[in-house]
């Protein structure tokens, strides 16, 4: 009998150093497709403990996936006992490895996030792709609002943009006047503001307003605090992208009880999709 089963993915804003934001030609350097092994050696003899699988695979331009496989060695026992409560010897050779464990990792490069299966292997993923990608690589938390605020001790950025039909253009002699001319000028569309503090302290009128401008949604766009938690970790709020969990219900194979690698992503990307 088919059963549903329910992934929760957590999202996590990766961070490549050197650049301002990453693409899919970040990855280039990883295979498509490969399979390796952890070796242990004991003199001359040699014995794997572990084996991994990895695909990667790319979608519409926007999404890179990498889908683990893996299993290991250890623990063994000898003898296994069927439905029937019958204990009857291994039929699994000592030397053989199931590949019982998955793993599945989503980038989207038009978030620069990282959407990955099960949170306790963040630092093996990081670790995994700065290894292969040769890049240094670190990852950022993202809260709702006020865990956000509660959590954080000081402030380190603040961004928003804003667009020309929000200015009052009638007083020119303001940072929105003056801001509405450059943009006609120019020709953008909007205009980006960042602001940039030394590791100020964080207190209730700096509260006050990062409330009141994550309040005013019509006013500001993209807006995106960063601040430093007391144990010294950067977090990023983000006002577009506050949903940092995704529930992805998928069906599991009768036998195996393993999950078709195709259909989580693909629920996955519909569900990120749902939230623009």
């Amino acid at each position: 009998m088919s059963k549903n089963e329910t992934i929760k993915f957590s999202g996590y804003h990766l961070i490549i150093k050197g650049k301002k934001t990453f693409d899919l030609s970040c990855f280039s350097l990883v295979e498509s497709e490969r399979t390796e092994r952890l070796v242990i050696s004991s003199g001359e003899q040699k014995e794997t403990l572990q084996v991994t699988k990895h695909k990667k695979v790319t979608h519409s331009e926007r999404f890179l996936t990498l889908y683990f496989n893996s299993g290991e060695k250890y623990p063994y026992s000898p003898t296994v006992i069927d439905g029937e409560l019958q204990e009857t010897d291994n039929p699994r050779n000592p030397e053989q490895i199931e590949l019982d464990e998955q793993l599945f990792v989503l980038f989207d490069t038009v978030t620069q996030r990282m959407w990955i299966s099960n949170q306790r292997k963040k630092n093996f993923i990081v670790e995994w792709i700065a290894k292969k990608t040769k890049f240094e690589i670190s990852v950022k938390s993202i809260l709702d609002e006020e865990t956000f605020l509660e959590k954080i001790k000081s402030v380190e950025e603040v961004s928003f943009c804003v667009v020309p039909n929000l200015f009052n253009t009638s007083g020119q002699n303001t940072l929105s006047g003056h801001l509405a001319q450059d943009i006609y000028g120019f020709g953008a569309s909007k205009a980006r503001i960042e602001l940039s503090y030394k590791d100020i302290s964080i207190n209730d009128k700096i509260k006050t307003r990062i409330r009141e401008m994550l309040g005013r949604k019509s006013d500001f766009q993209d807006v995106s605090v960063v601040g430093r938690s007391d144990e010294g970790l950067d977090t990023i709020f983000n006002l577009e992208e506050v949903i940092s969990r995704i529930h992805v219900e998928v069906v599991a194979d009768n036998k195996s009880k393993l999950l078709d690698p195709v259909e989580v992503f693909d629920s996955l990307i519909s569900n990120i999709n749902k939230y623009e």
